[in-house]
This record gives structure tokens, sequence and C-alpha cells, in this order.
């Protein structure tokens, strides 16, 4: 797989991502994580978007899966949300079972309440169980 974009410290790829999420311990200089962080603030929104899916699909284990949620998924939704939703709510709707394991992970931080809602609904529908309030 090519890489997703270009950022400060190199290309960021999926792969490397979500291996040294699993041997953090094992290779502590490892500066892919930050590479991640500065990729949410630098590459455009459809290479984030991009970095998400192939990262999804390469993740092997729930707490992978929750590191996505809680960072790029999150800063995704919370600064270009209205623009994302939609692809969001399809990539779940493709019977994705991981990318919906990943939802579960993600928290408001700075989504509008719409797409926060959108969000909600989701998780819910993963989770199986009615819809959260409004006010959640």
């Amino acid at each position: 797989m090519g890489s997703v974009g270009t950022v400060g410290l190199g290309c960021v790829r999926p792969r490397a991502w979500a291996a040294e999420l699993r041997e953090v311990l094992a290779c502590p200089d490892s500066d892919v994580g930050q590479s991640v962080v500065l990729m949410n603030f630098t590459a455009r929104p459809e290479h984030q978007w991009r970095f998400i899916r192939a990262a999804v699909a390469q993740a092997e284990s729930d707490e992978v899966l929750g590191h996505i949620a809680a960072g790029p998924m999150e800063h995704l939704l919370g600064w270009h949300g209205a623009d994302y939703i939609e692809a969001v709510e399809a990539a779940q709707a493709a019977s994705d079972p991981k990318f919906a394991r990943m939802l579960v992970g993600v928290l408001k931080y700075k989504m509008n309440d719409e797409v926060w809602g959108r969000v909600q609904a989701l998780k819910a529908r993963h989770a199986g169980s009615p819809e959260p309030a409004a006010d959640d």
C-alpha cells in the first residue's frame, strides 16, 4: 500500500501505525504515532479519511480500533464532520464490522450536535441498543 499522505516526519502509513500500537513497548523511539498526530492537523481531510479506512482494515484488535477512534476519527469528525458523516454512515452501512466496532470508541470532541447525534445513532445501531437521548 502506498503512503496516505506526507507530513513533517515522513509518510504516514496505517500498517506501520497499527504495528507500533501493538508493539509500543518494544520500540519506544518510533515516531509513527507523532506522524499520525501531525497528519490530523496538516493532511487534507480526504487523506485523513483514506488513512482511517486503511488503518481500520489493518487493525488486528479492538485496542487498535480504539486508538483510531480516539485519534484520527474524532479529529476528522470534529473538524470536518459535516463533510464526512455521510461517508462514515456509508462505511458502516456497508456491513464493515471492524469499522462499526471502531466507532464505539468515538467521543464528541469538537463535533457539532448534528454530527454527534448521527455518530451516537451509529454507535447505538452497532450495540443493538435503542438510540441514546438527544441530550447525551
